[in-house]
């Protein structure tokens, strides 16, 4: 048996690798490959700080991170968060409960769980103040974020070994069947359809939705331009954008490649389409009301785009139906589906990644590889061409042309 260095010091070993970490992400700031510099520098963080607790005690750590959740959530219901003054200006207990009407009592003991490693900051005995880690959940698109995340996904996530102990351990998570029906008690309806039902919820989602959206690159990463502009004239079908929403990325494609010709066809379901179809017009999108479970009915575009769709569905049968659609309208010759979805990698991925599968799960939607969307494809029809990708960006797009 090999002895141990009595020297050896693991935190000190890993306080030299969080420097490492930070050097090498602060040389990269300005560097495509930024983002992965930056996840490499909070792994390594994150490391350190393990090392510090110790095995025992990074399980407790789970419980303090639960705490903080849930205050963080009670805190934002009770509007504290804004009965505190921005900009760092101190408040006592007393003042917030004469703003809110929540007990002083409540309030120091909420705020006990969200001082210590923030959001917020303790200045005095029952004094406390905002930080920017506690400032931002007042923007509007983030509370909504969090709101969605811990009202409908949350307990799902931890109660889906429930879920999974039903189902035999086994991959059976399907749209009316999976952890959030199971939780919600409203098994038989999808996730959406549940939600629809209580207006302040899903006003919630439809809000944490556009937040989301709007952090996601969605033009920079397909050179939609250089790609497509030799094949487009007046009487082309451009670019069809199913499930598209508002438009809005429509419109930062034609700002972005004005040199592209032709028609640029908005397609969502009806109530979409009803309450923005007509914000697209002056920008020359025709927007039309359509169910992508139906027959696609706009044959031989150039481009079939479609983003941020096919995560909320499992592979068979809906999002081999969805593609399967698409492909049937496709012309053989020129036609594309283009893909925007997170890419995850094969190995080695981060919390972001997994968060973000593991909310997919609790509703029977999923993230994928490269090698689940190229199976995706092949089974509908299609056949991978590219993934699109810029360094350190997890967004991608999948490019398929017909088999």
């Amino acid at each position: 048996m090999g002895s141990v260095d009595p020297n050896f010091d693991p935190i000190q070993e890993e306080l030299d690798q969080v420097i490492a970490a930070a050097t090498r992400y602060k040389e990269r700031l300005s560097a495509a490959d930024s983002y992965d510099a930056r996840y490499d520098l909070m792994t390594k963080a994150g490391r350190l700080y393990q090392t510090i607790r110790g095995p025992a005690d990074m399980v407790f750590s789970k419980f303090e991170d639960a705490a903080n959740m849930g205050a963080i959530r009670a805190l934002l219901e009770a509007g504290v968060f804004h009965a505190i003054p921005t900009g760092g200006e101190s408040i006592s207990a007393k003042e917030i409960s004469a703003k809110t009407g929540v007990d002083k009592e409540v309030i120091v003991r909420l705020m006990r769980a969200v001082t210590p490693m923030g959001p917020f900051q303790e200045t005095r005995e029952e004094e406390y103040a905002h930080t920017p880690f506690s400032e931002i959940y007042m923007a509007p698109q983030m509370m909504a974020v969090y709101k969605l995340m811990v009202d409908e996904y949350f307990t799902p996530m931890l109660r889906n070994h429930e879920f999974l102990r039903q189902q035999n351990w086994q991959n059976n998570f399907r749209l009316r069947n999976n952890p959030y029906t199971f939780v919600h008690n409203c098994e038989g309806q999808t996730m959406f359809e549940h939600v629809s039902k209580f207006p302040d919820r899903f006003t919630t989602f439809n809000e944490a939705m556009v937040a989301q959206d709007s952090g996601l690159i969605a033009i920079g990463l397909y050179p939609f331009a250089e790609e497509l502009s030799n094949l487009t004239d007046d009487n082309t079908t451009t670019i069809v954008d199913v499930g598209g929403g508002r438009g809005h990325i429509l419109r930062q494609i034609k700002k972005s490649a004005p040199e592209l010709k032709g028609k640029f066809i908005l397609q969502d379901q009806a109530s979409v389409i009803a309450d923005n179809g007509t914000e697209t017009q002056p920008y020359g999108i025709e927007a039309m009301a359509h169910d992508f479970f139906q027959p696609q009915p706009i044959k031989g575009a150039l481009v079939y785009y479609i983003r941020r769709c096919l995560h909320d569905w499992p592979d068979e049968p809906e999002s081999k139906q969805i593609l399967e659609n698409l492909a049937a309208a496709m012309d053989p010759e020129k036609s594309r589906v283009l893909i925007t979805e997170y890419i995850l990698p094969e190995v080695g991925s981060n919390m972001f990644h997994a968060w973000m599968d593991h909310t997919m799960m609790t509703f029977a939607g999923r993230e994928r590889t490269e090698k689940d969307w190229e199976r995706l494809l092949d089974i509908s029809g299609l056949r991978l061409v590219k993934v699109w990708r810029a360094p350190g960006i997890p967004v991608g797009v999948v490019e398929a042309r017909l088999k």
